[in-house]
């Protein structure tokens, strides 16, 4: 197993030096009870709102550039180099393996695999913010000449009263665009054409009520035997601490300690969660998925204009989807 960005320092004992913090701050300060508001009441959770708030955020970094080419993906997640380069018993375009990126943002997911994939390999990104899709075609096109390449907008938090169209069959009409065939003889929505699904940093914007509906599509988008690549913001990662009380959005759910999801609210409305090993199998397993990786992946950033080393915590893992 390839280990990259990945144990830097103790999960266990960085988790004990922040919970001692989290009581220090508690028992020194004046807290207020907040009320927990209905997912479906929160006009701030509605997919509407969020899509409107990641417009606002990508047009404000339309360039691009304010998150770097993830390159450790590759190392992070071997198995999209497995699926990329294992041979095709035939060699028509409808035989060639499907990535699918769900939570593109800008890009900086992409490029790292179009590089290292092989013309055998279709890349798809989808975003619920069509600024952000728009940002992605255009990092994408400038870096890089593809033809293996589509983006598009959806969302699979969308309950089927909310869209015309589920997201397997928007996965399936982005495919079909890419392919210069006539036909396609997968012609079943209920069956999945991602070999791999890739979701970094996405889980955590989406509102906690949200969460089965939107395992449910990705599993459907998902070929029995494909896999889902996740990676995203843990329990104790410095952003969370960094969060006032304020800015904490006291859901009706529960993670699977019984607590309020830790959710928060940033500045420009987006949502960030941070989760724990628990939570991540207690989303993905009643889904369908089976698990094959699962651990905390923690990373020393290091702050070049101030010298200081910042201690960042994310979970990791690999889940399978089964034959039937």
């Amino acid at each position: 197993m390839v280990e990259y960005y990945d144990n830097d320092f103790s999960f266990e004992e960085h988790q004990m030096e922040m919970e001692q913090k989290l009581r220090s701050m508690q028992s020194s300060a004046e807290t207020d009870e907040y009320d927990k508001i209905d997912d479906d009441e929160h006009i701030k959770l509605h997919p509407n709102t969020q899509a409107q708030c990641w417009d606002g955020f990508h047009t404000s970094h339309s360039t691009g550039n304010f998150f770097k080419p993830r390159r450790y993906i590759m190392k992070c997640f071997p198995c999209i180099l497995d699926h990329c380069h294992a041979e095709n018993s035939t060699q028509t375009e409808q035989s060639k393996r499907l990535v699918l990126e769900v939570g593109c943002g800008s890009g900086s997911s992409c490029l790292p695999i179009l590089r290292n994939c092989s013309e055998s390999t279709i890349i798809l990104a989808c975003d619920c913010s069509a600024k952000a899709v728009d940002v992605c075609k255009s990092v994408v096109q400038s870096s890089i000449d593809s033809k293996n390449f589509g983006a598009f907008v959806s969302d699979p938090s969308l309950e089927s009263d909310e869209s015309d169209t589920s997201f397997a069959q928007d996965v399936k009409t982005a495919h079909m665009q890419l392919l210069t065939e006539e036909t396609i003889t997968n012609n079943d929505d209920t069956v999945g054409l991602a070999d791999i699904v890739l979701m970094v940093f996405v889980l955590s914007a989406v509102p906690p009520k949200r969460v089965p509906r939107f395992m449910k599509q990705i599993y459907d988008a998902v070929k029995c035997g494909g896999k889902v690549c996740f990676r995203d913001y843990a329990l104790y990662d410095l952003p969370m601490m960094r969060f006032k009380e304020t800015h904490s959005i006291n859901s009706t759910c529960s993670d699977s300690d019984g607590k309020t999801p830790r959710l928060y609210e940033r500045g420009d409305g987006t949502l960030s969660r941070f989760f724990s090993l628990d939570t991540i199998r207690d989303i993905f397993e009643p889904a369908g998925f089976i698990m094959e990786e699962l651990r905390y992946a923690t990373v020393f950033n290091n702050n070049r204009k101030t010298g200081e080393r910042l201690k960042r915590a994310f979970v990791h893992a690999v889940f399978r989807k089964p034959y039937d």
